[in-house]
Formats: C-alpha cells, sequence, structure tokens
C-alpha cells in the first residue's frame, strides 16, 4: 500500500495518539503518555491512525492521496524524528517495511506484526465505526447494547483549562456531572483539597449523567476544537471531534 499525505499532519496526529500529560501510573499521579505504537488503515484516501487498549480508544482521520487500501502497525517513535526534517508532503510506501521519502530525503523503519491489544482495539474500532461529528449534537450513538443519553459540547480550550486546574490536586480521578444544563468536573483528594467547575456547554442535548475519568484527554485534541461529549451514568465516555475521537472506560476503583 502507497499514500502521500502532509508531514504536518501526520506529525501531529502521530504525536497527539500518544497523550501526553499526567496519568494514573503504577508509580502514581505522573507524567506519561499512551504509547507510541499504532494501528493505520486506508480506505477510499481517508488514513485512519488508531491506539487503544480494552478501556481506551483513540481515532484520527487524514486525507490522503494516490492512496491504496489496506492496513499496517508501526511505531511512531521511529517514525516522528524523520517527519520534523521532511518537506510538507510525504510519500509512504508499505511493503516488507515502511519507506519514506519526501524530496531528496528517503527513510525506511520496520513496521510491526500487530498492536499489542489488537484485539481489544479491533473490537473498540467496530463498535465505533458508525460515529460522525454534527456540529449541534443530536445522535445518541449507540454502544454496545445500550446507548449514551446525553450529550454537550465544550470548546478544547475549555476542557483543557478546567482539567489542568484539577490536575493540580493530584488524584489524577475527575468526576463529571452533566445535569440541568451545566457540567460540574470536580476533582478531590480529601476534605481540604479539591477543584471544582461548573461550565456552561455550547450544545447540550439529552438526559444527566454523573461517571469518574482518568487522563489528560484534552491533549488529543488540537487548540480551540470543538468537543461533543457522549455520556450516560456509569458508561464509557465518547468525545468527539471533526477529526478525531476518543472512547474511555469510566474509572472504577482501581482502574
Amino acid at each position: 500500500m502507497k499514500f502521500n499525505v502532509n508531514s504536518n499532519e501526520l506529525k501531529e496526529a502521530l504525536e497527539s495518539l500518544q497523550v501526553k500529560g499526567k496519568h494514573l501510573t503504577n508509580n502514581g499521579f505522573s507524567s506519561s503518555n499512551f504509547g507510541s505504537i499504532f494501528y493505520a488503515h486506508i480506505y477510499e484516501n481517508t488514513l485512519s491512525l488508531y491506539n487503544g487498549d480494552s478501556t481506551f480508544m483513540l481515532k484520527i482521520t487524514l486525507q490522503v492521496e494516490e492512496g491504496e487500501n489496506g492496513s499496517f502497525v508501526a511505531d511512531s517513535s521511529l517514525i516522528l524524528p524523520y517527519l520534523k526534517s521532511f518537506g510538507d508532503t510525504v510519500n509512504v510506501v508499505v511493503g516488507d517495511y515502511i519507506s519514506m521519502s519526501s524530496g531528496t530525503k528517503k527513510a525506511n523503519v520496520p513496521k510491526l506484526v500487530e498492536h499489542p491489544s489488537n484485539d481489544a482495539l479491533q473490537r473498540l474500532i467496530q463498535m465505533t465505526n458508525h460515529v460522525r461529528y454534527e456540529p449541534n449534537p443530536q445522535t445518541m450513538f449507540a454502544f454496545g447494547n445500550s446507548n449514551f443519553e446525553g450529550a454537550f459540547t465544550l470548546s478544547q480550550n475549555v476542557f483543557k483549562d478546567c482539567i489542568k486546574n484539577a490536575e493540580l490536586v493530584k488524584s489524577g480521578i475527575y468526576n463529571l456531572n452533566f445535569h440541568e444544563g451545566v457540567v460540574k468536573i470536580t476533582s478531590t483528594t480529601n476534605a481540604t483539597t479539591s477543584y471544582e467547575e461548573s461550565i456552561t456547554p455550547t450544545f447540550l442535548t439529552g438526559d444527566s449523567a454523573t461517571l469518574d475519568f482518568s487522563s489528560p484527554l484534552y491533549s488529543f485534541f488540537e487548540k480551540d476544537q470543538m468537543l461533543n461529549f457522549y455520556v450516560k451514568d456509569e458508561f464509557p465516555m465518547l468525545i468527539v471531534a471533526n477529526d478525531r475521537l476518543v472512547l474511555k472506560a469510566p474509572y472504577v476503583g482501581g482502574n
């Protein structure tokens, strides 16, 4: 398979799929990322890039030229250093390995047999392949045997500012309460240390919902993107922008 793509767009997408920031890890609440291995799929000149596991799925779509349908798995840590010095467009050819060229520059990197969470990732891809971006969210998308029950829209910068403040509490767990036209996000470690912010969404529809989540989800999205949140009590949270989406399982106990 092969395709031509804007170098900066591919670079930004591969960096975003790592979700760099403050995560809850085995070492506590600390700077980390979600990993650099990704799954790529091309169909009709649309390149879909994924990362994920059984509780967390990320998807970004890019438009490419001269694309041939197919898929591959690779490590973005091997690709990103080249993209930073390549020209505006990079030509990618995937065979026994991944060949990238731009002008007089050419680099080869290995491809991988499969994503480390391949089975779980493929299952979540199939469960979300019907999801589409709506400027004003109205559709309560299905997930598994149920549907989301509420939806609202926040800008990336508002969501980011809120979670960045909540991160100062250092619990790494954020409670989201969507009720009576207001989104309230709270993070607490004890009776004397907490952060709470109430936000009025740009758009909203559906029923109230409450759930806990973790991870710096704001870092996956581009600055000033409009984000549609789809929620239901103690259910995975779906966030959809015009070119990407994230599905995050609710935080329950030590998960």
